[in-house]
């Protein structure tokens, strides 16, 4: 179908201009995006299948709910002229200073609503492809393109850094970003990446698994069937994993070793998903990935011996986000207000010690500038929304007879972005929510059985 394939393209695209991260690309994603959804209503509703709208509403009603009342209150932090006992009191001091009656929750509107616009846009994002791959084979398209785009990026990262084609100077210069600006980000790209090529990769495994032969011939026809069937997912793998460890990023290296495990042991839990070849395979590729890694990743050991998994001054960040929050726990300082609020907060230590600006943008924590920005009940209601698909997908894991290794990837990206999260912003970066969100709604889709998947080609 052209809308599925052009939604693809929009997420596929979307790291091309430094993850999407300018004010013109996300807009622009975000349009794209929408009329997508437009497109596609209308022809579900014009062709009558509504009941397969409506299918999809019962299957994650919860999440729904919780996620547009989410929204709903972000709109209602910009929004408040006429709820007097909710406006943050330094209105009242700003006003007079600027001749300005702005009144809200938030103390920047405008921000608030933009960030309602990007967060709205994730959520079509994982609703269509929600809609779009209850068809197995759209959910294995949703993979192959993750895949293959994280290859190409991959590549053009690996020939930037190792052309040294980056200016003397550029902030990050020694790392490969591929199109992202930061290091982290692109280490959490190149993950998600990574747990689709295992997952495909798992199809080959198993597939050459088949053949029931013991000794030293039957390891012999595995290695035969495996190459011949997963040559390309086996280059990928080693050249997104390269680019990975040669991003430097501490935080990527390790949520997505995590995320890698989280797949491979979820895999092993369930006896009917249990594949010993698989152990093989993946423990090759840990033994590959311990030569590259000692070969290839000198940044990365430095930054480790000379700084661990701790920062100084990023410490002292999550210290004063808490702080900020206590003075106003309930209702938030406005979703997207981190940039202009926080600097009320920062120290002289961050001010005068550390020089990189951009550690207050963010708080380099998503979990703390969350709870900031939207207050402890919306803040829970965001995490509640990932922690639910993850639990849909462990649920597939036991519940499907074939294609559960798309919910077992699902479970471990978000098990790799949660933990990433709690150590910088990459999740704030709209081409990695697009790409997350894209995979998730292919993995909850592929997490129900057939019955309940009725009509699997109602979108065609």
């Amino acid at each position: 179908m052209v809308i599925f394939y052009f939604l693809l393209g929009i997420i596929f695209l979307s790291p091309l201009p430094y993850g999407a991260n300018h004010d013109w690309s996300w807009s622009l994603c975000a349009l794209l995006v929408s009329l997508v959804s437009i497109s596609w209503a209308c022809y579900v509703f014009i062709s009558n299948r509504k009941e397969f709208f409506f299918q999809h509403t019962k299957t994650i009603l919860d999440l729904l709910i919780v996620f547009l009342g989410m929204l709903a209150w972000s709109v209602l932090q910009a929004n408040t002229e006429w709820l007097t006992g909710l406006h943050h009191p330094l209105w009242a001091m700003i006003n007079p200073l600027i001749n300005g009656t702005e009144h809200a929750i938030s103390l920047t509107p405008s921000d608030t609503m933009m960030s309602v616009m990007r967060l709205m846009s994730y959520g079509l994002v994982f609703w269509l492809s929600l809609c779009f791959s209850q068809d197995p084979e759209r959910a294995k398209t949703v993979f192959t393109g993750l895949m293959t785009m994280g290859f190409l990026y991959s590549l053009y990262g690996l020939i930037i850094h190792l052309g040294q084609l980056t200016p003397d100077g550029t902030p990050y210069a020694a790392d490969v970003t591929s199109t992202f600006i930061n290091r982290n980000h692109f280490a959490t790209y190149a993950g998600l990446s990574l747990l689709c090529t295992l997952a495909l990769l798992n199809h080959g495994v198993t597939a050459s698994s088949k053949y029931h032969i013991g000794g030293n011939l039957g390891i012999q026809r595995f290695i035969e069937k495996l190459i011949v069937r997963s040559y390309l997912p086996l280059l990928i793998f080693f050249v997104i994993g390269t680019a990975l460890i040669l991003s430097h990023s501490r935080g990527g290296v390790s949520s997505s070793l995590l995320g890698l495990i989280v797949l491979l042991g979820v895999l092993n839990i369930n006896k009917s998903t249990r594949n010993i070849y698989m152990v093989w395979v993946f423990a090759t590729f840990i033994l590959v990935g311990t030569v590259i890694f000692y070969m290839s990743s000198d940044g990365l050991i430095d930054r480790l011996n000379a700084q661990g998994f701790t920062d100084e001054a990023r410490d002292e960040t999550y210290e004063l986000t808490w702080n900020a929050i206590l003075t106003n726990p309930w209702l938030g300082f406005g979703l997207g207000s981190f940039e202009e609020v926080f600097p009320m907060y920062k120290s002289l230590f961050i001010s005068g010690t550390f020089a990189a600006p951009h550690l207050w943008d963010y708080a380099h924590n998503s979990y703390l500038e969350s709870i900031f920005e939207l207050g402890f009940p919306a803040a829970l209601a965001l995490f509640y929304c990932f922690l639910r698909m993850a639990i849909i997908c462990l649920r597939g894991i036991f519940v499907r007879k074939r294609d559960w290794i798309y919910p077992a990837t699902g479970f471990a990206a978000t098990c790799l972005v949660a933990a990433h999260a709690n150590v910088d912003f990459s999740m704030q970066i709209p081409a990695i929510p697009y790409t997350y969100a894209l995979l998730m709604g292919a993995a909850c889709a592929q997490s129900y059985t057939g019955k309940k998947r009725r009509t699997k080609k109602a979108a065609e």
